[in-house]
This record gives structure tokens, C-alpha cells and sequence, in this order.
């Protein structure tokens, strides 16, 4: 085929399908990125999970360990009223009289502690399931969202060979001379989808650079040119 206008339609539809496939790839690149974060979604769900766990088990602990202590402080109490009981003089009467009230104190102590931590654990399994239901909505939203986002990968594969088999199609009408293909070949090469550039009046719209009156001329005769600023395939817009 040959011919300004020809050359001209030849190169915009080039352009035209190579940024369509770039824009396919870049999709199907963005998919594993984007089911990553949807994957960093679970793994919030499920560490706020095995916190809320471990807290729970702290709690509990901590209550059994806080129970021990009164039962022993208990027990110590009920040996020194026991020796109180026995004792042979004031001064030991006396003593185990303030040590079964600084145990006494010490029981209200750990009985206060051990209601508040009755109510931390009560109030911590009632968040249990709501962060488990967390944890099997993400896994559930993940499922759903991989699901969609596979078809949707395989539809733009399919759509991007399509377009580069169209690419191929519309190179095929290019200018047969051999400098011309080769030139065509290396900036493609260098550049990729970004090798091409439209005019717009006498400028390359990639770098804005304004073009000679010949090469203005020589654009509109329908021969190869490119933009000497940037280096890129021109074609005129208009």
C-alpha cells in the first residue's frame, strides 16, 4: 500500500493497537499486585484473630494465677487464726493479729482483681466471634474478587492476542524498502509502545518539538520520519 494518507492511517493504527496492548498487559500485570494486597486483607483479619486469642488466654491465666494466690493467701489466713489461737503471748498475739489483717487486705485486693478479670475475659469472648467472622469474610470477599479477577486475566489475554495479532497485521502495511523496516524494527526495539508519536499541526505531540517546513512536507508526502528531538515514528493527526 502506499501513499500519505495510507502510511499516515498505517502508523496512527499501529500506535492505536500498541498502547491498547499495552494497557491489556498492564492490567493482567496489575492482577497479582492487587490480589496480594486482598491477601494482606486476610492476614490483618486473621493476626487481630489469634490477638484477640492470645489476649483471651492471657486473661484467663492471669485470673488462675490471681485465684491461686488467694486461695494460699486464704489458707495462710486460717493457719494464723489458728496460732493466734495458740499463742502464748501478747507480742505473738499481737503480730499474727497484723498479719491476718494485712492478708485480710490482701484477699479484697485479689478478689477485686479477680471480678475485674472475670469481666476483661467475658468482654473478650464476646469479641471472639466478631473477629472470626472477620477472618471468614475476608477469605470469603478474597475467594469471590481471585475467582472474578482469573476470568478476567484470561478475557484480556485473549483480547491481547487479538491485538497483537492485529500489531502484526497493520506492520505487515508498512513501507517494504528495507531501510525503512529496519529503522521501523530498531526504535520498536528500543522504545517499544512508546515509539510512535502523532503531529499535531508542526508539532510531535511526545516531546512538543516543532517540525521543519521539508519535514513537515516531507510527513505529509507519506515518508517515514522521525521526530529528530525524540527519536519516535511521526504520523500526522491531522
Amino acid at each position: 500500500m502506499s501513499g500519505p494518507a495510507t502510511t499516515a492511517s498505517v502508523l496512527r493504527e499501529v500506535h492505536r493497537l500498541r498502547r491498547h496492548a499495552k494497557e491489556l498487559q498492564d492490567e493482567i500485570e496489575r492482577a497479582p499486585r492487587i490480589l496480594k494486597a486482598r491477601q494482606a486483607k486476610i492476614t490483618t483479619q486473621e493476626n487481630a484473630l489469634k490477638e484477640g486469642q492470645d489476649e483471651l488466654k492471657r486473661l484467663k491465666v492471669s485470673s488462675l494465677e490471681k485465684e491461686s494466690q488467694l486461695k494460699a493467701t486464704q489458707q495462710t489466713i486460717a493457719k494464723h487464726e489458728k496460732q493466734k489461737n495458740e499463742a502464748t503471748s501478747k507480742k505473738e498475739y499481737d503480730a499474727l493479729g497484723v498479719e491476718i489483717a494485712s492478708d485480710k487486705k490482701k484477699v479484697q485486693g485479689l478478689e477485686d482483681e479477680i471480678l475485674e478479670a472475670l469481666t476483661k475475659i467475658d468482654e473478650q469472648v464476646a469479641r471472639i466471634p466478631a473477629l472470626e467472622e472477620g477472618v471468614k469474610k475476608a477469605r470469603e470477599e478474597y475467594a469471590a474478587f481471585e475467582k472474578q479477577t482469573q476470568d478476567r486475566a484470561e478475557g484480556l489475554r485473549q483480547e491481547l492476542a487479538k491485538a497483537q495479532a492485529q500489531i502484526k497485521t497493520a506492520e505487515d502495511q508498512l513501507p517494504a524498502e528495507q531501510a525503512i523496516r529496519g529503522l521501523y524494527n530498531r526504535i520498536i526495539s528500543s522504545m517499544k509502545d512508546d515509539a510512535l508519536a502523532g503531529v499535531q499541526g508542526r508539532n510531535c505531540t511526545a516531546c512538543y518539538t516543532e517540525l521543519t517546513a521539508q519535514n513537515l512536507h516531507d510527513l505529509k508526502q507519506g515518508n517515514f520520519l522521525m521526530c529528530k528531538s525524540c527519536g519516535r515514528a511521526l504520523y500526522m493527526l491531522d
